[in-house]
């Protein structure tokens, strides 16, 4: 099923809502509080070392995923688990990925907005967007194996 990455869609079922993100976003130390897919939302001093993504303008991300070639959107955070995880799993993809598919980190502490404009109330999430029409979206850890079987299925 396809639809537009920038109409609001209605969330999956079995997404872990919260009453801060249903009202309009609480935040919890400049974090958004999520609810997550394995993932516990942190404490205040709770910060690993992890790489995070850089923040971005809303108008390069929709540079980004307005072209004509599959983007997988990954939005995560540097305090989850499970995202790190797949942050490992997509830099051993790295020079296995085709040309025409190009990966976006999305950090929900740096860009606060997208995560809101796009539902993200589980992490990690990955959407597959080409010309800004979300092709895919799938919520939890994937493996090296399962994500190039992914991109595979919508290249």
């Amino acid at each position: 099923m396809r639809r537009s990455l920038f109409s609001a869609g209605k969330p999956r079922s079995g997404y872990l809502l919260t009453a801060g993100l249903l009202l309009g976003g609480l935040l919890l130390g400049g974090s958004a509080l999520l609810g997550t897919a394995g993932c516990t939302p942190p404490n205040l001093g709770d910060r690993t070392t992890a790489e995070p993504a850089v923040a971005i303008s809303p108008a390069r991300f929709e540079e980004i995923v307005n072209q004509d070639k599959l983007v997988l959107v990954k939005f995560g955070a540097t305090w989850c688990g499970p995202c790190r995880s797949v942050d490992q799993e997509l830099k051993s993809l790295a020079g296995e990925l085709p040309a025409d598919v190009e990966v976006l980190k999305i950090d929900v502490d740096e860009n606060p907005d997208l995560a809101q404009e796009f539902q993200i109330t589980g992490i990690p999430r990955m959407l597959l967007v080409r010309s800004g029409e979300v092709v895919a979206d799938e919520t939890g850890f994937m493996s090296k194996a399962e994500l190039q079987s992914w991109i595979g299925e919508h290249r």
